[in-house]
């Protein structure tokens, strides 16, 4: 049960008003204004689909009448080992339903010498996912394009100079990779930050140039 306080507190961490409550749950302002007067009991459902509309921008409730910010979980993975850990993480991840994945300052080289041999494991079971969206950034120039599930653009190099980064399902993946091939990501998992990350790769995307195999 959700309490009339808990309601409040909710909409203030997330400064809504209550119609911007009610949009992104589905349901009426007058529903949540009654549920916080306490004119309204809410059944089940009223109370998942505010309790889902809060998770989705991590907010979540918490016993003894809480609520709070959601903690972001981050997950490090490193060397040759760590590296085809989080690869396979990641095809999981991916598996499990969100089909878009975005990165920006790809370098296929690095990638494969990291993996070696499994490389094409990974570049195999990829290519077998339907309904994948997969949008790449890599330098202009950069012929070593190996994957043709990927749909790659380039960026010149002075926009291209970022911190290499990847987003797939409500994480944000930063991969620094070194001439000793100790690779190391750095997985945030947190819906808000994705989020952010999605719109920063759209901005790029659209100032990108279609990248040539040739």
């Amino acid at each position: 049960m959700i309490t009339a306080a808990q309601l409040r507190a909710a909409r203030g961490l997330l400064n809504w008003t209550r119609s911007e409550l009610a949009k992104a749950s589905g349901l009426s302002a007058e529903t949540i204004k009654n549920i916080e007067h306490g004119i309204y009991t809410p059944q089940e459902s009223t109370i998942s689909a505010i309790v889902n509309a809060c998770a989705e921008h991590e907010v979540e409730f918490t016993e003894n009448n809480g609520v709070q910010m959601a903690k972001s979980v981050v997950q490090t993975y490193v060397g040759t080992d760590g590296f085809r850990r989080f690869v396979d993480d990641f095809y999981n991840a991916v598996m499990s339903g969100d089909m878009e994945v975005c990165i920006n300052g790809v370098n296929e080289k690095h990638f494969v010498a990291q993996l070696g041999d499994y490389a094409a494991v990974h570049f195999d079971r990829m290519d077998k996912i339907k309904g994948l969206n997969f949008r790449a950034i890599a330098r202009e120039g950069d012929k070593f394009l190996p994957s043709d599930y990927i749909h790659y653009r380039w960026l010149p190099g002075v926009m291209y100079e970022t911190m290499p980064f990847c987003v797939y399902a409500n994480n944000l993946a930063v991969i620094i990779f070194t001439e000793q091939k100790d690779a190391k990501v750095v997985v945030i998992r947190s819906k808000l930050v994705s989020q952010a990350y999605r719109e920063q790769f759209r901005i790029l995307w659209e100032a990108s140039i279609e990248a040539s195999k040739k």
